[in-house]
């Protein structure tokens, strides 16, 4: 693909791809890449690069990259443009957010966050239910995002690079939470925590989620349309919800995503992380091109979470949800 003026290649579109052998030397590549511009290789790092295939993917880890799709398929080394791994560690029964590198030409579009949330995901299905990385907090931006992933600070101990001067965890609690379609036992207690919400945050109540009987009946509602809800249920309590729906007067091919709601108890978790990109994904393969969303300021936290993955701003409202107070509409092209 040609430069552009300033001599960067222009992203169009990422998508997130797993380990093959071919991608080897792209994931050495880029490492060597960020290591060098920052710090200096390490015999740890050597170590890891001679042994990939044993030591990550024939453990059960697993290796993202970013494939910038930007003219088509992603067949030549350029194409990948970001990388991490997720690296079993038998021995203490976790495992290691580790070499996370994005191309110096595309840093700052969010691709970080995409390998990141792509990491999760699998660790999430595959039960994995600790994971620690090693970090260095010169790197701000890096140490932020890894604290948007629900990543904590813990006390240093061992560390196997020089470079790194911080050690952070995330519990999953894979155990505890199970993401399922909606039943009829659950619209009651939900609807609850949906008002709860928006009290919590002084939100408007009047046309709006808030008031809206349908709120009472979101199973009954999904199950008669082209639509799906689903919930956080932690050991036997539904603790949030979210769904996809095609509210009234939408355009063609676009779906609203809906009553996406979490309790205090389930923040902070990622367990919203789950679920929101567990309905994206959902409306995806029923086909919707185009997801919308209606909002308020006082939801700022989820706004900006919308925004992270994908959703742009609409100069005004869309379909006929009858929820006139919202002030912010979004959407996303899936």
């Amino acid at each position: 693909m040609p430069p552009d003026k300033k001599g960067l290649r222009h992203l169009i579109m990422i998508r997130i791809v797993t380990y093959e052998p071919r991608y080897k030397d792209d994931f050495i590549r880029l490492n060597k890449q960020w290591i060098e511009t920052y710090f200096r290789l390490e015999q740890s790092d050597l170590d890891t690069f001679a042994h990939i295939d044993d030591s990550i993917i024939g453990r059960g880890g697993q290796i993202f990259l970013a494939a910038d799709e930007a003219d088509g398929e992603y067949q030549s080394a350029g194409h990948i443009v970001g990388c991490c791994a997720l690296k079993p560690h038998p021995e203490t029964d976790c495992h290691e957010l580790a070499k996370m590198a994005v191309a110096p030409e595309v840093q700052g579009k969010g691709i970080g966050r995409k390998l990141g949330e792509a990491l999760l995901d699998y660790a999430h299905s595959h039960g994995v239910k600790r994971i620690f990385l090693e970090g260095n907090t010169r790197l701000e931006a890096s140490i932020a995002l890894y604290r948007k992933l629900g990543f904590k600070e813990i006390p240093l101990k061992g560390n196997a690079y020089e470079r790194c001067d911080i050690l952070m965890e995330l519990n999953l609690d894979v155990a505890k939470a199970t993401i399922r379609p909606i039943e009829m036992a659950d619209q009651q207690p939900l609807a609850r925590l949906i008002r709860s919400v928006f009290e919590e945050y002084g939100a408007p109540l009047v046309n709006t989620v808030y008031d809206d009987p349908r709120t009472w009946h979101i199973c009954e509602t999904v199950e008669k349309e082209r639509a799906g809800y689903w919930v956080i249920d932690v050991e036997g309590e539904v603790m949030g919800g979210c769904g996809y729906y095609p509210t009234e007067g939408l355009p063609e091919g676009y779906a609203e995503l809906v009553k996406f709601y979490l309790s205090p108890l389930a923040r902070g978790k990622g367990y919203g992380s789950r679920l929101f990109r567990l309905v994206i994904a959902e409306a995806r393969k029923a086909g919707y091109k185009h997801l919308y969303i209606e909002s308020f300021p006082e939801f700022a936290d989820a706004v900006k979470m919308y925004a992270r993955h994908g959703f742009a701003e609409l100069p005004s409202r869309l379909g006929n949800s009858g929820h006139l107070a919202t002030t912010i509409h979004m959407k996303l092209d899936l």
